[in-house]
């Protein structure tokens, strides 16, 4: 009966250490990974939107038409304003810069740009090249997530604008 006790108690103990980690249980569970490494401004990055001269198109995304002007996204970085009155000559009137913006409206000649995390009306005078920031509401818009689904650790001064391969 002793032997039979022994048997059994050395046996639950081999048993049991299946349940123990290899690597002695003193390194932390490994996180997941992204491909991807984040693009960061600050606010005040953000807030420096302005009119430029005409440039190249780097990476066109969505595209916006109001009256005889053509908005189009350069992948969050501003946009390239396109004077459309003659469709067989568009002529690019100006670009306006801002960091982060994916999307813009118009309405009453106030343009809205979704800016990183930030909703701007705006509106701009190409003639000048006066840009007069109306109202800034911040963090309306969910973080951007990197394409494989992670987010950047949180920083009070940093904002996420775009992810890019590491």
């Amino acid at each position: 009966m002793k032997h039979v006790k022994s048997t059994l108690v050395l046996l639950s103990c081999i048993s049991l250490t299946s349940c123990w980690p290899w690597n002695g249980g003193d390194d932390p569970p490994l996180e997941p990974q992204t491909a991807y490494q984040p693009v960061t401004a600050t606010r005040a990055e953000l807030n420096n939107i302005s009119l430029q001269v005409p440039k190249t198109t780097v990476k066109n995304e969505k595209i916006y038409v109001k009256g005889q002007f053509i908005f189009v996204n350069d992948r969050r970085d501003g946009f390239h304003i396109i004077n459309n009155a003659d469709p067989a000559n568009p002529q690019k009137v100006k670009y306006l810069k801002a960091l982060g913006s994916s999307d813009v409206a118009v309405r009453n000649d106030i343009l809205y740009i979704n800016q990183a995390r930030d909703l701007v009306a705006l509106k701009i005078n190409t003639a000048t090249n006066e840009v007069q920031v109306l109202k800034r509401i911040e963090n309306v818009f969910p973080a951007l997530k990197s394409p494989d689904g992670f987010e950047a650790p949180a920083d009070n001064d940093k904002i996420v604008i775009d992810w890019k391969q590491k």
